[in-house]
């Protein structure tokens, strides 16, 4: 069993991107960082308008990778019908009509002499007969507490520039096509936080703690330690934990 150092972690906000969309003309081959598509429909306000950042795999290919789309024609309209991405596809048999299936977007977060802490709460009712403690019953569910002290890099970014923290847990700027993480995009915009821990050592197992549907509270801004310190809840009452 390896403690659990933050130098060894990966954390990444994420977003709720989901869909599929088809190859469309000539099917790609091995090597190529390119693709024509159609026939697209995602979880986006608009549904066949490919984001910048998105991820996903491609039917067909031997040994699953996930790619990222780098850049989409059209740039600014819909629909989408060619994408160009990263890494290229590998070794496979692609076919037109094959499917491509979207994953959310992503962005790995800085933590420097920072932290990630969480706090679960339980909410029990003490029932009394005539005076004395008699039962316990479970009270109503109480959502997650999640902090979050992360490395100050920009508060908005411009067009060329990487989305930032900030841009990210809002939903704006660079992430303005990032879909809300929540099952239900009536509720109010979410991201997933996902902590990923991969020692280096021995055979201990990579341990993975996803923080579901995270809105912050509270946002402060310290420019003197160049640090963002964001606080809030998740639409859970612990996180959830999986380990490989």
């Amino acid at each position: 069993m390896a403690r659990i150092e933050l130098r060894d972690c990966t954390i990444r906000f994420k977003d709720g991107l989901s869909g599929t969309a088809a190859i469309s003309a000539t099917a790609p081959t091995s090597g190529a960082t390119s693709m024509s598509v159609d026939t697209i429909v995602l979880n986006t306000h608009d549904t066949d308008l490919i984001p910048v950042g998105a991820r996903f795999t491609v039917a067909g290919e031997t040994a699953s990778q996930t790619h990222v789309v780098l850049t989409r024609t059209p740039t600014t309209s819909s629909p989408t019908t060619s994408i160009t991405f990263s890494p290229a596809l590998g070794a496979g048999t692609y076919a037109e009509d094959g499917v491509v299936t979207f994953a959310s977007q992503e962005l790995e977060i800085k933590i420097g002499d920072g932290n990630v802490t969480y706090t679960e709460h339980k909410e029990y009712q003490y029932l009394l007969d005539r005076g004395n403690l008699d039962t316990v019953r479970e009270g109503n569910e109480v959502p997650m507490d999640v902090k979050l002290d992360c490395v100050y890099e920009h508060i908005t970014t411009g067009t060329s520039e990487n989305i930032s923290p900030m841009d990210a847990i809002k939903g704006i700027g660079s992430a303005s096509e990032w879909v809300s993480s929540s099952d239900d995009l009536c509720e109010p915009y979410a991201v997933d936080l996902e902590v990923e821990h991969q020692p280096d050592c021995g055979t201990a197992q990579n341990e993975t703690t996803l923080f579901p549907d995270f809105r912050p509270d509270s946002k402060e801004i310290n420019f003197k330690d160049a640090t963002i310190s964001v606080s809030g809840k998740c639409k859970a009452t612990e996180p959830v934990v999986s380990r490989v």
